[in-house]
């Protein structure tokens, strides 16, 4: 497993709000970001999958933190 950070990503979100658009662009970037293996427990398809599903369950989740204020997880 290699570590990465998604620095287009970022810069894609910024001061952006977290619309059905903006997710698609961020999934996008996803994909030309990471290069998922195939391996016997999973394809790089799903892999790719998940991890895009994972990126949208995250931005909906903190945009519906921002959008009621709730102090951030410590």
């Amino acid at each position: 497993p290699t570590v990465v950070r998604c620095v287009g990503i970022e810069q894609a979100l910024t001061n952006q709000p977290v619309t059905a658009k903006q997710v698609l662009v961020a999934q996008e970037l996803l994909a030309q970001a990471i290069t998922p293996i195939d391996d016997i427990r999973s394809t790089q398809r799903y892999r790719l999958k998940v991890s895009a599903n994972l990126l949208e369950d995250f931005l909906i989740r903190l945009s519906q933190r921002s959008s009621s204020n709730l102090p951030a997880p410590t």
